[in-house]
């Protein structure tokens, strides 16, 4: 099979122009379909065969359905005229969807977007009589297929500087328009999801704006890395970051907060239990809060020992009914059995910080 070359595959990663609005767009649109891709195997890629791509799988390894989206921002309404390209362009995504190697389930279905913040006006004249179509606010999705067929012959007869070709007609009944409902500015932007992001995760999540910030920079990992060769593949998985990546960055911020809400609640007979004075009690707090990270970080030894001996130590849960009690074992067998370069506070933080994690777990 032909490989997807094109010497511009990889402009988007050289520049990087535009792009802030590429990455709200694609995290607005995750926000959005988060309850259906819970239950979901997914991926996602940015600069790749399209802007934005979301992949879903049946399992590990065939595709189900792919919706790509080519995102733009605009201070002005779209009409025909200035989409014939852009929906060329589409048409071509499309094809290259379906000539790419990634294995497909026998019922593999494509949707390809383009996907604007503006004003979407598509219309002609036959005859006097005037037929349009909006997308916007009221009207956010409208398929290729449904619009009336005065508009779609005028689409499909190009123009001086745009023709299409027979393959790519046969590929726009996988096309779609789609208002998205973000401002003008990054700023904006950023502000609106922001909102979202309480909208979606509300009381699971302790700091909405880390979150969307963690969310953004995830994606910007991937977006800049390079398609290999100039070729872009959807099976690169240096250009996607899948749900179980995802999940776990999810179940990271989930589980901060409810860290911090235990904290809140259990402070004080906590410190009563660990012999934590009050002198002691703020720096304390802080070493809890980064040992969550630490956990995390392969290069903190002293961490991952503390975590991995919470978790391979697990029946000490069967001998307690409180977290108080719970924990002070927890630590009381560590210094018995185990040594540490970390201070005393440090160590009774992390027995605390790991003690959470794998409470949640259990």
């Amino acid at each position: 099979m032909t490989n997807n070359y094109n010497s511009e595959v990889n402009a988007g990663v050289h520049t990087n122009i535009g792009m802030d609005f590429q990455k709200n767009c694609t995290i607005y649109l995750f926000l959005e379909k988060y309850n259906q891709l819970q239950n979901q195997k997914y991926f996602i890629i940015l600069e790749h065969l399209e802007d934005v791509i979301f992949g879903y799988l049946d399992n590990q390894t065939e595709l189900s359905k792919i919706e790509t989206y080519q995102a733009k921002k605009s201070t002005s309404k779209w009409t025909n005229s200035g989409l014939l390209e852009i929906i060329k362009k589409i048409t071509e995504t499309s094809q290259s969807v379906l000539n790419d190697p990634h294995p497909k389930t026998s019922d593999f279905s494509q949707d390809n977007f383009f996907a604007t913040n503006n004003t979407i006006e598509l219309k002609c004249k036959v005859n006097k009589q005037q037929y349009s179509c909006l997308v916007n606010e009221a009207t956010e999705h409208y398929k290729y297929s449904d619009l009336d067929q005065n508009i779609k012959n005028k689409i499909e007869k190009g123009s001086k500087d745009v023709s299409f070709t027979s393959e790519n007609i046969s590929n726009f009944d996988t096309l779609n328009f789609r208002f998205i409902d973000l401002g003008r500015t990054p700023k904006a932007q950023l502000e609106q999801l922001n909102g979202k992001f309480v909208s979606v995760f509300g009381n699971d999540i302790a700091d909405h704006k880390a979150a969307l910030h963690t969310f953004y920079f995830a994606l910007v990992e991937i977006e800049r890395e390079f398609n290999q060769g100039n070729v872009a593949k959807l099976s690169d998985n240096k250009k996607r970051i899948d749900s179980n990546q995802i999940d776990s960055l999810i179940n990271i911020l989930t589980n901060k907060k409810k860290a911090f809400d235990f904290w809140r609640e259990k402070k004080d007979e906590l410190c009563e239990e660990l012999n934590i004075n009050l002198f002691d009690v703020t720096m304390f707090e802080l070493h809890y809060e980064n040992s969550f990270d630490k956990f995390k970080d392969i290069n903190e030894s002293e961490h991952n020992k503390i975590f991995d001996f919470v978790v391979n130590n697990k029946t000490i849960f069967k001998s307690h009914f409180t977290d108080r009690a719970c924990i002070s074992s927890y630590h009381s067998k560590f210094n018995k059995e185990k040594s540490t370069t970390l201070s005393e506070l440090q160590l009774k933080a992390a027995i605390a910080a790991a003690y959470i994690e794998v409470k949640n777990t259990l």
